[in-house]
């Protein structure tokens, strides 16, 4: 089984770049030739994307419900610690399933990964 990590750093809404890597964490999904494991690990203004609640009415796309099928999927959704304190991110303003994680989970995820994505 391959195992991927994607780790994200950019705002969901500000850019595309949360948007477009969580498109491409669904296409493997849907479109793996042998089962795959998927991890990501939001980090810096990502963590923010698990936020529970969001109200995006003018916007083509919905990040965290992108997030609540890749989860469903059984995807791992991990938020950095330190970045999420910096932020007032608590777990009780999560998504379901969101988890808040430390730098050496990240390291072990990416030691344990055939395939680690920054974005």
């Amino acid at each position: 089984m391959t195992t991927i990590l994607t780790v994200l750093h950019d705002s969901p809404y500000g850019s595309e770049k949360t948007y477009n890597a969580l498109r491409i964490a669904l296409a493997l999904q849907e479109h793996a030739d042998s089962p795959i494991k998927q991890r990501l690990f939001l980090m810096s203004d990502a963590v923010v994307a698990a936020l529970s609640g969001q109200n995006t009415p003018d916007l083509s796309y919905h990040i965290g419900q992108m997030l609540e099928i890749l989860m469903a999927q059984g995807v791992e959704v991990h938020l950095c610690k330190t970045c999420c304190q910096m932020r007032g991110v608590d777990e009780s303003r999560l998504i379901e399933g969101a988890q808040i994680s430390t730098l050496v989970e990240l390291s072990q995820f990416t030691l344990g990964s055939d395939k680690v994505i920054h974005v």
